[in-house]
């Protein structure tokens, strides 16, 4: 994983001969800095003005795929003209809800799970409806594996139909029918064709299968350097932000 500003002349050479740059982008880590409670998430003005820019350019194309409901980051990121998915790519993408069986099932291993956790400190359920998440920032270790061990537990005898996925300072229970964000970009290809350039910009192990789907990409791991699919890093939201710039200095 190379810094990405050390190689920008690579990137300038391949936006030279672009007629189409598509622009998939994480939320949470990535646009936003992640904070101690979800709700507190937000773009900066410099952000929010940098999208805007690029999402008026005919030659861009701009998705935000996050762990969120659509029209929670469809709200936070306040952008006009751009994509927005939420739930790994499920929501927002006309998809109806899940089938009975399968919502009943989650709701009852979710109020279980949180009934199991209450007594925590610094663990606490959110439900997203077709997904729900156990958060532990802040939770002690000890806490943390107390957490995770009733999760798994409640969720072993259902991993038929569910699976676990971790993120940072949380773990998410999704459907099997919801696909990831890998998915999600190969559908969005197949739906409006291939672009010339296609970015993706996330920061956590959720946005490893759409850094797998972008092998031609310029993929693009934020944080600290670590074992990843993508080719490029940069090290938080404020360099998300001076490439978001950069791009649309170079595409202008």
């Amino acid at each position: 994983m190379r810094y990405l500003f050390d190689h920008w002349p690579e990137i300038v050479e391949r936006l030279q001969s672009a007629d189409s740059v598509a622009l998939f982008l994480d939320f949470d880590g990535t646009l936003a800095r992640v904070r101690a409670h979800p709700d507190e998430a937000g773009l900066n003005n410099a952000t929010r003005r940098a999208i805007t820019r690029l999402a008026r350019n005919p030659r861009v194309r701009i998705c935000v795929i996050s762990g969120r409901k659509a029209d929670d980051v469809r709200i936070r990121t306040s952008v006009p003209g751009i994509r927005y998915l939420g739930l790994h790519g499920w929501d927002g993408d006309g998809r109806g809800p899940l089938n009975p069986e399968t919502r009943r099932a989650l709701e009852r291993a979710r109020q279980k799970v949180t009934k199991q956790v209450a007594p925590i400190h610094g663990v606490w359920v959110e439900d997203k409806g077709s997904v729900f998440a156990v958060h532990y920032r802040g939770a002690a270790n000890g806490d943390v594996g107390t957490a995770r061990d009733a999760l798994l537990a409640t969720m072993a005898p259902l991993s038929t139909d569910f699976r676990i996925v971790a993120n940072k300072y949380a773990w998410e229970v999704l459907p099997r029918t919801i696909g990831d964000k890998g998915t999600a970009v190969h559908r969005e290809l197949k739906l409006f064709g291939r672009p010339d350039v296609p970015f993706y910009i996330g920061d956590d192990t959720t946005d490893e299968p759409a850094f797998a789907a972008l092998p031609d990409g310029v993929t693009i791991r934020v944080g600290r350097r670590t074992l990843t699919r993508a080719k490029y890093q940069l090290r938080d939201p404020a360099e998300v932000r001076s490439f978001l710039e950069k791009l649309d200095m170079e595409l202008s």
